[in-house]
């Protein structure tokens, strides 16, 4: 009996604990999802339809706005385009010239930072391209 109540006991205290186990707590700031996504990535790009060339892009804070990443070899140009970064795991590219191009579009981070869908637009003397695609985790800066 009285291993009967033990074991009860300690299913009864363990249960609370198994249940937190995989659960991912949402960063709280900005300054918190940045920390988490500034690393290396790697991306793979669809413009109109096309598969783009397999590329590494780098994402940093930017020291100079607490709630902006600055994106190196975005789109595999070799440039450097600013975003903000939401609570909500959204991040916001607005209009910018980098070199030729202007770019423009959201992204949006997964709940464990592995991955970040994107979807923007580049506009250049030829025209605009719709783009879609995805960051994968590379390793952290």
């Amino acid at each position: 009996m009285k291993l009967f109540k033990f074991k009860l006991l300690l299913v009864i205290f363990a249960l609370p604990l198994m249940s937190c186990i995989n659960e991912i707590v949402p960063p709280a700031s900005e300054q918190e999802i940045i920390s988490e996504i500034s690393r290396t990535w790697t991306g793979d790009m669809n413009e109109d339809g096309f598969p783009y060339q397999e590329f590494t892009a780098t994402i940093t804070a930017d020291t100079g706005n607490s709630s902006q990443i600055l994106i190196s070899n975005f789109h595999n140009s070799g440039k450097v385009v600013s975003a903000t970064v939401s609570v909500d795991l959204m991040i916001t590219i607005p209009e910018q010239t980098a070199g030729t191009q202007t770019f423009k579009g959201t992204g949006e981070i997964s709940n464990d930072y592995s991955q970040i869908s994107w979807d923007y637009t580049i506009e250049t003397a030829e025209g605009t391209v719709q783009v879609t695609g995805t960051y994968t985790y590379g390793s952290p800066v």
